[in-house]
């Protein structure tokens, strides 16, 4: 092998998806370092500018089911396979067939980068008497489920029937989607209902610490307001109605306020003086924000409008496309746009004859009908469309998936102390950790091969 140069075996290596790119590294330590490097990294970037990588739009309450799903790409070369039957896979193996550990185990929040926070609820036994339980416990996992890597986070350890609500994960990445931290958010306290201020708990991947922060709002809302987010930049994004009936967009800014503080904003939809036809919602693009629905036209010619608007870094709505759009008997329901064609947009067919995935290219205003499962022309992509009734639901109650275009490890930071907090603020409960599963916890020291794949 010494008779290539890095630059050559660079250019050989960056042909290979990132499944045997991963397992490659286990050939020699030359290997490792090559295939590690920036240099190897941006190759393959570069290489796959253009490509999609899998991603799916989720149901928030059922970690298996997806209303739309784009996989078996090339970058990560993978069989055809939804990334829902990876997360059942992964979730299954680790935790839930375990029951003498594990009562419970559900993906609670989604990125797209590629991470899920799972929750895990851990059965503690008496030392002396092994078949009574003591008290169930909550705990938290980062984890990526292709990859199959997964790191436990050092967990305020409260009772499972507490009141603590996961409201997100917020990631930060650099300008290759290379994950440089993230912070895992729980609501605490949730009461009253309506509430200008909300307490949250933040765990750093930076520090390994948690911390409490109380977020301050100009109007109140309600805490159920919070139970799908979008995790987006650093940010967290929630569609939220105010207690003066404003349907707005609540953002909270986890990595660039100052001091270190989450930044809060709250921004009106674009349309409120208007008469959409749908619930709002948003979706994700591109790395930005979007929102698209139907605008009822005020004439007599039933030619609606469908209309797309992305949230700019300067926090303004910006019209980036309108065509007309014809009303049907049974319209044809938002869903999302695709994460890395702003120009496709998909939407479900509410039609009882015919009930199923439709797509939209903004561009040519064309509707695809799509049957249950079909091909893709992009690079032998499958695109499953849902079947039943049981999508026929709020856009919003949908999350969007979606893996990098480049395999790295979970930021994991290791500290001596469990957590960090003010006891005027909240007193943790003083329970022991269970005792740990070797196969959950991946942490850098262990084997390449059993870390990945």
């Amino acid at each position: 092998m010494d008779i290539l140069t890095d630059d050559l075996w660079a250019s050989i290596l960056v042909r290979l998806p990132l499944k045997s790119i991963a397992t490659s590294k286990l050939v020699c330590k030359r290997w490792k370092s090559l295939l590690e490097s920036s240099i190897l990294r941006n190759l393959f970037l570069s290489r796959h500018q253009n490509s999609h990588s899998m991603w799916s739009l989720m149901v928030k309450d059922d970690q298996q089911e997806e209303a739309v799903a784009h996989y078996g790409c090339e970058i990560w070369g993978h069989q055809p396979q939804q990334l829902g039957s990876y997360i059942d896979t992964f979730i299954t193996e680790a935790f839930i067939k375990h029951k003498e550990k594990y009562r419970q185990a559900r993906a609670v929040a989604y990125t797209d980068v590629g991470l899920i926070l799972i929750r895990v609820v851990s059965v503690l036994w008496n030392l002396w008497l092994r078949l009574l339980p003591i008290k169930a416990i909550v705990s938290l996992y980062v984890a990526n489920p292709v990859s199959r890597e997964c790191v436990e986070t050092d967990p305020p350890w409260f009772e499972a029937e507490e009141g603590y609500l996961p409201l997100g994960l917020a990631t930060l990445t650099d300008k290759n989607g290379v994950v440089l931290g993230y912070k895992i958010v729980l609501l605490y306290n949730a009461t009253p209902p309506w509430k200008k201020s909300f307490n949250l708990l933040i765990y750093s991947s930076e520090t390994g610490l948690w911390r409490q922060e109380t977020v301050q709002f100009p109007h109140s809302f309600h805490h159920q307001e919070f139970a799908y987010s979008i995790s987006l930049n650093g940010n967290l994004h929630w569609v939220a109605r105010n207690n003066v009936n404003d349907e707005v967009i609540v953002s909270i800014d986890f990595f660039h306020g100052s001091s270190d503080h989450p930044l809060c904003r709250v921004t009106r939809f674009p349309d409120l003086e208007t008469s959409p036809l749908f619930q709002r919602f948003c979706t994700v693009s591109q790395g930005s924000l979007m929102y698209m629905n139907i605008i009822v036209s005020q004439g007599d010619d039933h030619h609606h409008r469908l209309r797309v608007w992305k949230l700019l870094s300067i926090w303004e709505w910006e019209l980036v496309s309108e065509i007309s759009y014809i009303g049907y008997e049974y319209p044809y329901i938002p869903l999302a746009i695709n994460p890395f064609d702003a120009e496709t947009v998909y939407f479900w067919s509410n039609d009882l004859d015919h009930q199923c995935l439709v797509s939209m290219n903004l561009g040519r205003g064309e509707f695809v009908l799509h049957d249950k499962l079909e091909g893709s022309s992009s690079e032998g992509c499958i695109l499953k469309s849902p079947e039943g009734q049981s999508f026929i639901q709020l856009a919003q109650e949908f999350s969007s998936f979606v893996l990098p275009k480049w395999l790295y490890r979970i930021p994991n930071t290791v500290t001596n102390s469990k957590f960090s907090f003010n006891p005027t603020f909240i007193s943790w409960p003083k329970t022991p950790q269970p005792n740990k599963d070797p196969v959950l916890t991946c942490t850098r020291e262990q084997d390449e091969l059993n870390n990945i794949w």
